[in-house]
C-alpha cells in the first residue's frame, strides 16, 4: 500500500508540475460552463437544476479523461524509464494502481472546482441535494472507469496518441452500447444496459445509490487494471 501511495502521490504532483493540469481544468470549466449557463439556457430559464451538468459532463469526460491518462505508462515506455520498474521493489500491479490513484486524485480536483455550480443554484432557488450528491458520486465512479480504461490502453503502447484513440473508442463504446443495441434491436436495449456506463450513471444520478451500479464501475476498473498489469508483465516474457 505504501508503494501505491508513493507512486500515486508522485503522479498526482506531476500533473501540476506541467501545464497539463491547468490546461485540462481550464478547458473543462470553459466547456461545461458554456453548456451549463448558455447552451442549456440556465440564465434564461433560471431553474435550480444540475441536470445539464450531469448530462454533458460524462460526454466531455470521454475525451478529457483518456487525454489525461494516455501518458500514464506510454510516456514511461517511450522514455525508457519503465525499465527501472523492474529493478524497484514493487510489483507491476502496485505500479499500475499507483498510476491510477494519481490520476483519480486529479479527477477529484476537477470535480471539486465545479462545486461553484451548486452554489450558483442556491442563489436561484431551492433544489434537491440528493440527485446532486448522487450525480457527483456517479461522475467519480464513471471517471474512475474511464481512467482505468485509459491506463489499460496506455499499457498497450508507447505512443500516447494511439493510447488516447484506443481509450476514446473503448469508453465511447461502453457508454453508448445500449443506445447502439437499441438502434438495431429495441428489445435488446434493456438487456444490454447492464453493460452500459451510461445506464448505470443515470441510475446513480437520480440520487439512488445501488450497490449493483457501484460494483459495475469497480468491476470495469478492476478488469482494466488486470489487463493493463498483464500487459506490463508480458515484457518479462520476451
Amino acid at each position: 500500500m505504501a508503494s501505491i501511495w508513493a507512486i500515486g502521490r508522485r503522479e498526482f504532483a506531476s500533473y501540476f508540475n506541467s501545464p497539463i493540469a491547468y490546461f485540462s481544468i481550464t478547458v473543462f470549466l470553459l466547456m461545461i460552463g458554456g453548456i451549463f449557463f448558455w447552451k442549456e439556457g440556465f440564465l434564461e430559464v433560471g431553474q435550480a437544476t444540475m441536470r445539464p451538468f450531469f448530462e454533458w459532463t460524462p460526454l466531455l469526460f470521454i475525451f478529457l479523461l483518456p487525454a489525461i491518462s494516455m501518458r500514464l505508462v506510454s510516456e514511461e515506455k517511450r522514455t525508457g524509464s519503465l525499465e527501472l520498474v523492474i529493478t524497484m521493489p514493487i510489483r507491476d500491479v502496485e505500479f499500475v494502481l499507483g498510476k491510477l490513484l494519481g490520476s483519480f486524485l486529479f479527477l477529484l480536483v476537477i470535480l471539486a472546482v465545479t462545486a461553484a455550480y451548486p452554489l450558483v443554484l442556491g442563489t436561484v432557488g431551492d433544489f434537491d441535494s440528493g440527485p446532486i450528491i448522487g450525480g457527483y458520486i456517479g461522475l467519480a465512479l464513471l471517471g474512475l472507469s474511464y481512467l482505468g480504461i485509459g491506463l489499460m490502453a496506455s499499457c498497450w503502447t508507447r505512443n500516447q496518441i494511439v493510447a488516447f484513440i484506443l481509450a476514446l473508442l473503448i469508453c465511447g463504446f461502453l457508454y453508448f452500447i445500449d443506445d447502439m443495441a437499441g438502434a438495431f434491436w429495441e428489445s435488446a436495449r434493456e438487456h444490454v444496459a447492464q453493460f452500459s456506463l451510461q445506464a448505470h450513471f443515470e441510475n446513480i444520478s437520480k440520487g439512488v445509490l445501488d450497490t449493483r451500479d457501484v460494483l459495475y464501475y469497480l468491476t470495469v476498473t478492476a478488469i482494466a487494471v488486470t489487463v493493463g498489469t498483464y500487459s506490463l508483465e508480458s515484457r518479462r516474457w520476451t
